[in-house]
């Protein structure tokens, strides 16, 4: 399903990555990320300044978890 980076685990926990970079992150499309996001397969972006979509990394790092879990198990 997804092809992830080593990069995605270099992220500050506490900081936040804008949409476009975590879909090139994550190797697909940012529509593709929002509809993921829409259908609870993934974490859910906000707008920290109102405008432009973000996701915490922290979320992103918990998924990230998650997922490389279920692809060992």
């Amino acid at each position: 399903m997804i092809e992830q980076n080593e990069s995605i685990e270099r992220l500050n926990p506490d900081g936040n990555t804008k949409a476009s970079k975590v879909a090139k992150l994550y190797d697909v499309s940012l529509k593709t990320l929002i509809r993921w996001a829409d259908a609870g397969k993934f974490p859910q972006p906000h707008k920290p300044n109102g405008y432009n979509n973000y996701f915490r990394n922290s979320d992103l790092l918990k998924y990230n978890e998650r997922f490389t879990e279920n692809e060992t198990a």
